[in-house]
């Protein structure tokens, strides 16, 4: 007994007769709407044109699968997406940069009050989180806050004005805070 499958032909018979009937109905059904529109169409021409856009179409349709796929797959070097700096960051480093110069009488710059402002506010944002994370039902004010924290770190927030610092000093106070 032999069934439709063994015969490996049988797909690619059955894949014509589909085309050729396809085919065959959509130049039927052009040829009938041009004439119903009165045009007057040339049943062979008609039929060589649908045969020759049938063709092309076909013969897309068989290569299609001959074509190498697109993989998406991996990273290729050199395509990745280029980020840009955050400007927040390349603001802290003027400020830090700035802030260890100091004015020709002594006195620091604005760099070093907008730094240690910025270090104040991350400062009181913590402590303030670990005041309502413990419970407690009245958080105390800014002055209250600092004064139970590192003296080094509550002695350079309250500084007026601010101290000029360099870099390792802001280190230092950068990991302080990040003890709290």
């Amino acid at each position: 007994m032999t069934s439709p499958h063994d015969d490996p032909g049988a797909g690619r018979r059955r894949q014509w007769v589909r085309r050729v009937a396809i085919f065959v109905a959509c130049w039927l059904g052009l040829w009938i709407f041009t004439s119903w529109l009165q045009l007057r169409p040339d049943p062979l021409g008609l039929l060589a044109a649908v045969g020759a856009f049938f063709a092309i179409c076909w013969w897309a349709g068989d290569r299609r699968v001959e074509w190498d796929p697109t993989e998406w797959e991996g990273d290729p070097i050199g395509r990745r997406m280029r980020t840009s700096p955050d400007s927040r960051i390349s603001y802290l480093r003027r400020l830090i940069d700035d802030a260890a110069v100091s004015k020709d009488n002594g006195a620091p710059n604005a760099s070093a009050a907008g730094l240690q402002g910025i270090l104040r506010d991350v400062s009181l944002d913590r402590l303030r989180m670990r005041a309502a994370e413990s419970g407690a039902a009245h958080v105390p004010g800014d002055a209250e806050l600092l004064a139970g924290t590192d003296p080094v770190l509550a002695e350079f927030l309250a500084a007026q004005p601010a101290p000029p610092v360099g870099r390792q000093t802001v280190t230092d106070i950068i990991n302080r805070i990040e003890a709290l």
